[in-house]
């Protein structure tokens, strides 16, 4: 919950389709917030938490629970509303969902013993879950993914998100009173399938492994056979009463796959990168343009931050520019890494964009940043710093990373690298340093360090401040 908006509905432990930030719609803020949390429901095992808790304790107990907190998550909601925007404070709250703070698999490893209620036993497979009985077919994940995305895609676009939901519900469990499935263990209990450019749309994650059954081993392929639960179409097709069977006797499926299926993967900048003069001309950038953002600092403070976006004359726009224009390959990152690359149209002083995954967002423009003159010379010492951790929120983990450069009118740099992290009883750094030459031209700056790889970055200016690469960089 935050700014002027909830994070998530804790009614019913689900997200609202869209928050609502100053009046205005903000369903990016929403939609990652749903994920992420959903994530870490997975991943804690805790999808089921009230139920398992009512079991335990009864409804009355449960209910008067709930009364009793209330008044501490108004407080709460109250506090974080001061802490800044929806999109500011709930970004924060995603970071922190991924490391130790709520890491409670960790803190009570106890915690599923703890919920099952007393006499009762683990569940055991019924005669109805031979693999030879209802599942006689055997799909791939991304089959079920293709099948849950087209099944969105023929809905009509005021369908809400839940009845959506319910619309691919109907038609997994179409397929049989049990499903079998083959893909490679993620994690826990997360199949997957991808190669390397994409990965499937919608993981199969089994909720309960039947007759308390290990789980399935990380980094294999596995089939397992179970009942269709829940689909949620921001994280994955859950099934119940899983187990692991031997996929001999199993048909293949014949389902095709479609492109709905899945969804590109980021792929490493070098990719990208070729040699000076062979990527994009001058002549076909119609400009670089910042918009606001957030992001997370040293200690997991949140920090405001200012992304760039390469837009073109042709009418698209690349959302993670870190090459110079000069020295990329924009063929190779339209084919492998589409999800970044958009359509543009005019919108005032703004831009509307349409993305490659289907999504649109009206990308607010901070700056205009002009292309700097042939041969401009730097002066002065200047400062990247990024980082992590948790003591903003009163944890003891710091991360801190960062670069620093030093430019001389003559043409000459020095620079270096430097990461360090701690927590109450440990502490670790490294660093790196290197010195040379620089030019700078239009969106582009050309390091020539004495030893080492000469490096072509974006580069342009705002203010009292460079964006070199990937950072930006204040005068120290």
């Amino acid at each position: 919950m935050a700014g002027d908006a909830f994070c998530f509905d804790g009614s019913d432990g689900r997200f609202q389709p869209l928050n609502k930030v100053s009046g205005t719609e903000d369903p990016a803020t929403a939609a990652a917030t749903k994920q992420a949390y959903a994530t870490w429901l997975q991943g804690q095992g805790l999808q089921q938490f009230e139920v398992q808790l009512k079991r335990r304790l009864g409804d009355a107990t449960v209910s008067q629970l709930r009364t009793q907190l209330g008044p501490q998550l108004e407080k709460l909601v109250a506090g974080t509303r001061q802490l800044g925007s929806a999109s500011t404070v709930c970004a924060a709250y995603r970071a922190q969902l991924q490391g130790d703070t709520f890491n409670l698999r960790a803190k009570l490893p106890q915690l599923g013993t703890l919920l099952t209620p007393t006499g009762s036993s683990p569940a055991t497979p019924s005669s109805s879950q031979n693999a030879s009985g209802p599942a006689a077919v055997r799909y791939s994940v991304a089959q079920l993914s293709s099948l849950a995305g087209q099944t969105l895609a023929t809905l009509p676009q005021s369908t809400g998100a839940r009845a959506a939901e319910q619309a691919v519900l109907t038609k997994l469990r179409s397929l049989g009173s049990q499903i079998a499935v083959t893909g490679k263990v993620q994690r826990s209990r997360s199949l997957t399938q991808s190669d390397d450019r994409r990965e499937v749309r919608w993981s199969v994650y089994c909720y309960h492994m039947a007759g308390d059954a290990a789980n399935p081993p990380q980094g294999q392929t596995v089939t397992v056979v179970g009942r269709v639960r829940e689909f949620d179409r921001d994280t994955s097709i859950t099934l119940e009463d899983c187990r692991v069977v031997n996929a001999t006797g199993l048909k293949a499926s014949t389902l095709p796959v479609a492109d709905t299926a899945w969804r590109f993967k980021n792929q490493p900048a070098e990719r990208f990168l070729v040699a000076a003069g062979q990527g994009l001309k001058d002549s076909a950038i119609l400009g670089v343009y910042t918009t606001q953002s957030s992001g997370i600092g040293v200690g997991g403070m949140v920090l405001i931050t200012y992304p760039p976006a390469l837009f073109l004359k042709d009418g698209t726009v690349y959302n993670d520019p870190y090459w110079a224009p000069g020295s990329f390959n924009v063929k190779l990152s339209r084919e492998l890494e589409p999800q970044k690359w958009g359509q543009w149209t005019r919108q005032g002083q703004n831009f509307k964009i349409r993305w490659g995954d289907g999504q649109t967002e009206l990308f607010e423009v901070q700056d205009a940043l002009k292309p700097a003159p042939s041969g401009l010379k730097l002066t002065g010492g200047y400062e990247s710093l990024g980082g992590g951790g948790n003591t903003a929120l009163g944890g003891d983990v710091m991360v801190a990373v960062g670069s620093n450069y030093t430019f001389k009118p003559d043409g000459s740099f020095t620079g270096g690298r430097f990461a360090g992290a701690s927590t109450s009883n440990t502490a670790a750094s490294s660093s790196a340093a290197s010195a040379g030459r620089y030019s700078v031209q239009g969106y582009s700056i050309t390091l020539r360090p004495a030893r080492g790889t000469e490096q072509r970055l974006l580069f342009y200016r705002f203010g009292d401040a460079l964006h070199i690469g990937g950072s930006d960089f204040v005068q120290d």
